[in-house]
Parts: structure tokens; sequence; C-alpha cells
């Protein structure tokens, strides 16, 4: 594998690294900007996607198959990209999956328009198998970043992903809203994201020179996702964090997706609203990763960091639990501080579970697992809303403290 080598000589082209850190920001708002449109989307009827008479378990059962589809088909669609960099190159993959995120955004919108599920959800599984950019986009500034700054290029990528998910929730709500612009309504969001994707791949081929040169040997395939994820069971070390995180991020996802609905069905709240929630979850998520993050290190070893985090983030969830709009808001709190702290640790202690020549396979470990849990934790959605209002919440907690209880009690010293 080679880089540039004249990284280390020369500072990075603004040019480029901006047109790289804005594929982060949009890449990281392509979910802000669905997740406040899909509760209203399939629980107004005014909305027209579905029947008037449909049943709440239905519109449920039909959100979880939409949010499902896209972390799904990221699960392959992601390590695929990945391979194919390092085959073609980063500057020709990133505007492959810039422009096929905006297909798939701009098919969703079609879908909208003519009331077709199969469409939306076709667009959001194109959408998903795309979401390769972010990853590209961070080893390609990898690529250029000189030893001595990779730490602060790194912390800089975090912040471009945090401010993409403040910015799309809030601008979703806002152009959903029918106040705003009448006659798109859930549309537009939709085409807003198709189009910045389109100008973000289109700036980038005149301002990003590729940055990897060298030419992979290993085969390609569909299946890798997959494949890594299955692998993570041969380590022991792998396999029990594997297990832990799974339970984690199942929780934590099954909360974070399942809250439009909640706010939607407890509060009577509108697309605006929740994107202003979700903005503002955004603001936790940045201020843990760029803050928190730090002081919070130097005072627990990485071990009992996750573990209190998974605490947190289970109180956090419990608290939305009761019938109260300020109780809420307040749970997003340590739900969100508490996610990100223990996303992060989790992360290190991956990392830590094996030597400098298998970190490229847990990482993918790591990212597979992810993927794995959203896409599970949108499917849970419409199977739980048979059994209540709080059942997705419930076991949410019960998953969180699962993967505390797992991690607390175990033997191993993997700080």
């Amino acid at each position: 594998m080679s880089y540039n080598s004249s990284v280390s000589e020369v500072k990075l082209p603004f040019g480029q690294t901006a047109s790289l850190f804005l594929v982060l920001i949009i890449d990281a708002m392509g979910m802000g900007l669905v997740l406040p449109l899909l509760g209203p989307l399939f629980m107004e009827p005014s909305s027209g996607l579905l029947y008037a008479g449909d049943t709440t378990v239905i519109r449920d059962i039909w959100y979880s198959l939409v949010v499902a589809s896209f972390s799904f088909f990221m699960l392959f669609g992601a390590p695929f990209l990945g391979d194919l960099s390092d085959h073609l190159g980063r500057k020709k993959v990133l505007l492959l999956c810039l422009y096929g995120t905006a297909f798939g955004c701009f098919l969703s919108a079609l879908g909208i328009i003519i009331r077709s599920l199969t469409l939306l959800i076709a667009g959001r599984a194109i959408a998903g198998f795309m979401c390769g950019s972010q990853s590209l986009a961070q080893a390609a500034i990898v690529d250029m970043s000189a030893a001595s700054k990779k730490v602060v290029h790194l912390s800089l990528i975090s912040f471009a992903s945090c401010l993409g998910f403040i910015l799309g929730p809030y601008m979703a709500g806002w152009l959903a809203a029918p106040s705003i612009v009448l006659y798109y309504g859930f549309t537009l969001p939709f085409i807003v994201a198709g189009l910045l994707a389109f100008a973000n791949a289109s700036a980038l081929i005149f301002t990003f020179k590729e940055t990897f040169f060298s030419k992979a040997e290993r085969k390609m395939y569909l299946m890798k996702g997959w494949d890594i994820f299955i692998s993570a069971f041969s380590n022991a070390k792998v396999r029990k964090l594997t297990v832990i995180y799974l339970l984690a991020e199942t929780g934590w996802s099954l909360y974070f997706q399942f809250m439009p609905l909640h706010l939607i069905n407890a509060f009577e709240y509108e697309s605006v609203q929740i994107g202003h929630f979700m903005a503002y979850m955004g603001v936790l998520f940045a201020l843990a990763l760029l803050g928190i993050i730090r002081i919070a290190s130097k005072l627990f070893s990485t071990k009992e960091l996750t573990c209190y985090s998974l605490l947190l983030t289970a109180f956090g969830v419990i608290l939305a639990m009761f019938n109260n709009e300020l109780l809420i808001w307040f749970s997003a709190i340590p739900a969100s501080i508490g996610g990100a702290l223990y996303y992060v640790a989790l992360l290190t202690l991956f990392s830590n579970a094996v030597d400098a020549q298998s970190q490229g396979w847990v990482m993918g470990v790591f990212a597979a697992a992810a993927a794995f849990s959203w896409a599970l934790s949108g499917f849970l959605i419409g199977a739980f809303s048979m059994f209540g209002m709080y059942t997705p919440f419930i076991f949410a907690c019960i998953l969180l403290l699962l993967s505390f209880s797992l991690l607390a009690f175990s033997k191993d010293t993997t700080n």
C-alpha cells in the first residue's frame, strides 16, 4: 500500500480538503435529513403514502422497513466500495458514491410523489449501499495527512460529521413544513439532499486530486461485509466485544430510531419539532465527542468508561418511558452523551484486543457490527409496535443493561 510521498512536506490543499470535509458533512446530513421526515410521512394520513384507514401497527411496520433498508445495504456496500477504491483510487469511487447517493435521494422523492413504497425503499437501499463516501473521505484525508497532523485532522473529521448531523435534522424539519413550502412537502428534503450530493460530486471533479495510487490484488465481492461480521466470532476477545457492542448499539439505535414515532404518537410532534429534537441530539453528540471524552478518558480506564457510559445511556432510555415531554428532552442528554462515549470507548477496546497487523480487520468488524445493529433495530421497531408504545424503549434498556453486565463482570482486562 503506497501513499502520496509529499504529505509530510506540504500543507493540505484547502480546496481539496474542504471538498472532502463537505463529503463528511453531507454524508452525516443524509441520515439527519431523513429521520425527522419518516415518522410524519408514515403517521400523517395527509401524506398520502399509505391508506387513511391503515392501522398504526401497519404504519410502524412500513416505517421500520424503510429505516432498516438503509443500514442493511450499508453492511454490504461500504466494504465493497472500500475495496473498489483500493483498485480504482479514492476519487472515482467517491464520485460513484456521491452520484449514487443523489440518485437514491431522487428515487425516494419520486416514490413519495407517486406514492410508491417500493421506490421509496429502493431509494433508501441505494443510498445505504452508496454510504461508503464517509469512510472513503476519511481515508483520503488520512492519505494526505502528515503523521504530526493526523490527530488534528481526525478530530476535524469527527467535528464535520457532528456538524452534518446537527444541520440535517434542522433543515429537514423546516424544508418539510407545509408553512414553508406547501407544494413539495416531504419530497423537498430528499431533493435538497440529492442536489447537495450531486453538487459535491461535481466540485470534487475539479478540486480533488487522487491520494491513493497502489493497486490492490485482493478480490472484491459483495458479501465481504457479512463475512467480516462473521469473522469476528473466530477470535475470543473480539467475539466477546462484538456481542457486547451488538447489544449496546442495537439498544441505542432502537431508542434513536423509534424516538420520531414516539414524539408523534405521544406529543403530536410535526416535522419541524422532530427536526429540532434530532438537531439537539446532534449538539449533545458533538459536545461528548469533542469535549467530554477528553476529560472522561483521563479519569477512567477504557473499560470503566465504557461501563459507566452504558449505564448513562440506559438511564436516558428509562427517562424516555415517562409520559412527560420535558423528561423526553432531558432523556436525550444522558442517552446521547452516553451513546457517544461508549461508542468511542468500545472502539478503543476493539483496537486494543488485536495486534497492529489486525487493526484494519477489527475496524471492519466494528463497522459491520454497527450496520447490522442499526438494520436489526429498524426491523424490531415494526415488530415491537404490536406490544405497546413503550416496548421499544423497554427492550432498548434491557439490551443496554445486558451489554453493561457482560462487560462489567468480564474477567478480561481489556483496558
